[in-house]
């Protein structure tokens, strides 16, 4: 019984420290600047409606379809984000910032600039890519029901 139990303990310690030292190293990984290069947003029941929204953009069309300049995500070795959304005369518009962590396969964004919303994404890092998707409030029409996924590179 004791063999059986030191063995289970050692498999344990050893998953809980391999997840740890993934978690380190997407830490470390995603410190920096992104840009969008895909993004694709869609909301069943958009405001309220019987209607479905559908965003999908690519970077390289992000000016055109979005009239706006592609959003740069940084994120800090502190923890901190800040995202910036600019005009296309080069005007910060909206500035959202707060906080980031990585709990195994999941990244959580929590803003507490303008207003505290928690955001968590499954997410998986390669190279200088990122991908993110979940299921968000993002037409804030009280329905955690909007399919989020964005890939984004390192500038």
């Amino acid at each position: 019984m004791k063999i059986v139990s030191g063995l289970y303990f050692g498999i344990i310690f050893c998953i809980s420290l391999l997840q740890f030292s993934c978690s380190q190293q997407a830490n470390r990984a995603i410190v920096g600047t992104w840009e969008i290069a895909h993004l694709r947003i869609s909301m069943p029941s958009y405001k309220n409606s019987d209607s479905t929204q559908k965003i999908e953009v690519y970077g390289k069309d992000w000016e055109a379809k979005m009239k706006a300049k592609n959003i740069q995500t940084t994120y800090s070795a502190d923890g901190r984000y800040h995202s910036l959304h600019r005009n296309l005369q080069g005007k910060t518009t909206y500035d959202p910032a707060g906080t980031w962590r990585i709990v195994q396969d999941t990244l959580i964004i929590q803003d507490t600039i303008p207003k505290r919303i928690t955001y968590k994404f499954k997410f998986k890092i390669k190279k200088n890519q990122i991908e993110y998707w979940g299921v968000e409030d993002f037409d804030l029409d009280g329905k955690v029901d909007d399919q989020y996924y964005s890939k984004q590179v390192k500038l």
